[in-house]
Formats: structure tokens, sequence, C-alpha cells
């Protein structure tokens, strides 16, 4: 019997069991590399997918950009560039729905399977975006190329119409501005960048104004204002201007310059990304030619009412003594008549003095005497004034009501010509009341507000009616039987010289409200005739 001697094959087994797993190792790198190339594979495959899916929609979003391509052209490169990625790997169809167009891939057939995403416009569902495939189906990557295409359809549609509409709009306002009875022009660093054709016509010198802040074409007058406003529309302390102003247009060949009047507006504006002035100029010129003929028109029908007034005044006096000129002439070579004479004479003298005392009143009102301002307390010469016209009032049945505020800060004003103020305010309302059968009562109060001290004077009468409001002021305007027409020009006068205003309304009880503001602080209006 052959013994076997297990010691001599135990490095053979060693080296057998060394082998072995040698072996699983190897076979397991094998395996771990076949599943690395696998999903080396298929990240490639994906890689490629993701690089074909950003080419399409990077190709698709291009398409915006190209301005010469209608709506139609890009839906239909759009179609054809979603079916062309999609049919890679199945056979697949696309179909746009817009309204009533229908826009379809190359060679389209319809199947029963599809996916569909509709399009939603500004809100509202407008058309939908299907793609007809086999029985294989869509992957989920695909389905989400689609939906991501039909959101950028949905963005091209809206898109468009929107540049359709601004350019409708843009036209419009062109349309608008260039047939603009306007001046309109934008200045940028110094330069005009645009204007419409009324501004080329009107244009001439007054551009380089806003050019270069030349003044020269200004009238005299208007320097002032107008290159303070220029200064601080510029420097940006302001950001709109209105000013009225005349400037000079050069004539032709040896005429002299033209004047013309603008009114203008200058506003700061940003333009193309940077900061622009942009100015409205309305040629004015005929309206103020026209303003001014209407203001010469209403001051020689006031001068008709001031001589129709005077002539009214001084004709029945005239009259008088014409005749009493004739009978003293009758009577004064009798002895007897001197008693007589002396009555004629008397009676001369009455109506000369007359006459005289229409003449000063006129120039009393064409040449005032300053108001002799002083610091006083405005409830003073108001309480003179309602004491003297108190009696009066009280035995023509009227009613007098006082309401001075007490404490009211001291203003600068002539006490005398204050009171005489109030007292002709009193008495028209008393003349005004004259026929009024209901109760009659005059309110007089006084009061304070923003740096003004106010006096009212209302009455319960007729009131003055909205027509002649504007007229009641002018000198020797009346609607008053007998009545002169030149006391409430006076009171107006008066209130003027102190800095001040009068002004008519309805009262609370239905009659007039005369209102006499006075400035706190000492300053005088200066009256423009």
């Amino acid at each position: 019997m052959k013994i076997i001697n297990k010691d001599k094959n135990i490095p053979y087994l060693n080296e057998m069991k060394k082998l072995q797993t040698r072996i699983r190792e190897l076979q397991a790198m094998e395996d771990k590399h076949a599943r690395m190339e696998q999903k080396l594979e298929k990240q490639a495959r994906e890689l490629e997918q993701r690089e074909l899916e950003a080419y399409c929609l990077y190709g698709i979003s291009l398409l915006i950009e190209e301005k010469n391509l209608s709506l139609d052209d890009i839906i239909q490169k759009t179609v054809h560039m979603l079916s062309s990625f999609l049919k890679r790997h199945r056979n697949t169809h696309v179909k746009v729905t817009l309204g009533k167009r229908i826009i379809y891939s190359d060679n389209f057939s319809q199947s029963p399977d599809k996916l569909g995403y509709n399009l939603i416009i500004h809100g509202v569902n407008k058309g939908v975006l299907e793609v007809y495939h086999d029985d294989c189906g869509l992957d989920d990557a695909e389905k989400q190329i689609v939906s991501t295409v039909a959101g950028l359809v949905t963005r091209i549609i809206e898109q468009k119409q929107t540049e359709k509409i601004l350019k409708k709009n843009e036209r419009n306002f062109r349309t608008v501005v260039e047939n603009s009875p306007t001046g309109i022009f934008i200045v940028q660093k110094g330069r005009i960048v645009y204007e419409n054709p009324e501004e080329k016509r009107l244009s001439g010198p007054l551009a380089q104004l806003f050019r270069k802040g030349d003044l020269s074409s200004i009238h005299p007058e208007d320097m002032m204002n107008v290159e303070d406003g220029f200064k601080k529309i510029i420097s940006g302390e302001i950001r709109n201007l209105d000013i009225d102003f005349r400037f000079f247009v050069p004539g032709l060949q040896n005429a002299a310059p033209e004047m013309k009047w603008v009114h203008c507006r200058a506003s700061l504006i940003d333009f193309m990304g940077s900061e622009a002035i942009l100015v409205n100029k309305l040629d004015v010129t005929r309206t103020k030619e026209l303003e001014f003929l209407l203001r010469a028109e209403d001051k020689m029908a006031s001068l008709g009412r001031v001589a129709s007034g005077i002539a009214h005044e001084i004709r029945n006096p005239l009259s008088g003594i014409n005749i009493y000129l004739s009978n003293l002439e009758k009577v004064i070579d009798k002895p007897e008549n001197t008693k007589k004479a002396k009555g004629i004479i008397s009676e001369l003298q009455s109506a000369s003095n007359r006459i005289e005392s229409v003449i000063r009143r006129v120039m009393d009102f064409s040449k005032p005497g300053e108001p002799k301002l002083m610091r006083i307390d405005i409830n003073q010469p108001i309480r003179n004034a309602v004491n003297f016209s108190s009696v009066v009032l009280r035995k023509t049945g009227i009613t007098l009501n006082v309401s001075l505020a007490e404490g009211l800060p001291l203003c600068y004003a002539d006490s005398q010509l204050i009171e005489q103020v109030i007292l002709n305010l009193i008495t028209n309302a008393k003349e005004a009341m004259k026929n009024t059968v209901s109760e009659k009562k005059i309110n007089v109060a006084s009061s304070a507000r923003n740096d003004c001290i106010i006096v009212t004077i209302s009455d319960s009468g007729p009131g003055v009616p909205l027509y002649i409001r504007k007229k009641i002021f002018d000198p020797f305007y009346t609607t008053k039987e007998g009545n002169t027409g030149i006391g409430l020009s006076m009171c107006y006068r008066v209130v003027a010289d102190h800095g001040g205003s009068l002004s008519v309304n309805d009262s609370d009880s239905g009659g007039a409200e005369f209102r006499i503001e006075l400035p706190l602080r000492k300053e005088k209006r200066i009256l423009h005739e």
C-alpha cells in the first residue's frame, strides 16, 4: 500500500487556492468594468440626449431674435426642429393649431396616440401643440421637451403680439407727434437728438438756448425768468418747467426780426438710457395778440363808461348853469332884483361845486393818495365804520351782526382808508337791500388765515349775478339808479394799494359777500395799467 505524503502536497494546494481567489477577483473586476461600461454608455446616451435637447431648445430660442421672420415662419421652423428631434427613435409627427391656422411637420400623418399641450396666450387658450407617435410612446425626457417647446411657443406668440401692438402704438404716437401743432424736441448732452416738423418750423435761434444756453434771441424783459428756469432744469433742481416768453426770429434778408410768443414746457426724462430734456413748445403769438386786443377793448369799454359817467354827472349841473345864466341876464339890470340875482349866483356856485366834486372824485380815482401804512388792529377801523352806520341801518330796518375775532395779529394798513372802505361796503349792502321784502341783515366779520387778515361784509339782498362780478369794480359801472359807480372801484383801488384783494361771492343768506384780504407783511401791489 502506497502512502501519500500530505506534507509535500500542501504548497500545491495553497497555490491552487490563491489562483482560485485571483480568478474570482478578476471575474469581479470584469463584472465591475462591464457595469461601469454600461453606466458610461447610458450616461453618454443621456448626455447626447441632453445635448440634442439643448440644441433643439437653443435653435428654437434663436428664432425669436430673427427680426425678419413672421410668426408663422417661426412656428413652422419650431415644428420642424421638434419633429426632427423626436424622430431619432420613433415615428412622430407634430401639429400646431393656432386659431384657424394649422401648421404641420413634414410628411405629417395622424396616429391614434398623441400628446397635447394647450397654448395659453395672455391667460386665454388660443391653440394647442400636438405630437402624434407610434405605440412605443414617448419617454419622460421627450415629454419634458415637448412641454418646454409648448411653453416657448407660447412666449414667442405673446412676444410677437406684444411687438405688433408696440409697433402699432409707436406708429400712432409718431403720427401724433409728427403732426402736432406743438414743437417737440429732445436735447441730450447739448445736442438735439429729435425734433418734429413743427419744431423745425419754429426753431430758429431758440434751439441754441437748449444747446448752448444762448439767450441772445430772448426778449430782454423775459431774459431773467428764462435764464433762471433754464438753470434750474439743467441742474436738476426742478423736473418740470412751464414758462411763457418772447423771442426774436431773424427776418428775411434785411427785414427786421420777427417777435414770437411761445409757451414752453421742459421736462427731464430718460431717453435711450441717458438723461435728456424733453421740450414742448407752442406758438402762442396769435393768442397773446388776441389777449392784448381784448385787454385794449376792455380798457376802451372802461374808458367809455368813465367818459359817459363824467358826461352824465356834469351835464345836469351844466344845464342848470346855462339856465341860471339866462335868468341872471334877464334880472341883472334891475336894482329891485338884487336879491333874486344873489340867489341865482348861489345856485350857480352850487352847480359849479357839483362839477368840481365829480372832477375831484375822478382825480382821486386816477391818482389816489398814498396809504399811510402803520401796524394797526384791523378791528378798530371796522368798529368805527360800524358805529357810524349803525343808526342809519337801524332806522331802515336792517339788523347788523358784528363778529370780530379777538387777538388778531397787527397788520400794515391806513386806518382811515380801511374805515372808508368798510363804510362804503356797508352802504352798498344797505342800498342793495332797498327792495328786499324778507329779513334784512348785514354781517361784518374779521379773521386771520394763511398770513392774511380777512374782513367780510355780507348781506341778505339779491346778490351779484355771476356775469357782472368782474365788472362791478370798474369805474362808473353801476346797476343802481342815480349812482355814480365810483364807490366800489375806489374800494378796490384802496385795498389793492394795501397789497390786498377785494372779491365778491355769494353769502350764506343768499345775498352778496364782499371779502377783503390784507397781508400781514408790509408790501405794496404794483398795478399794471
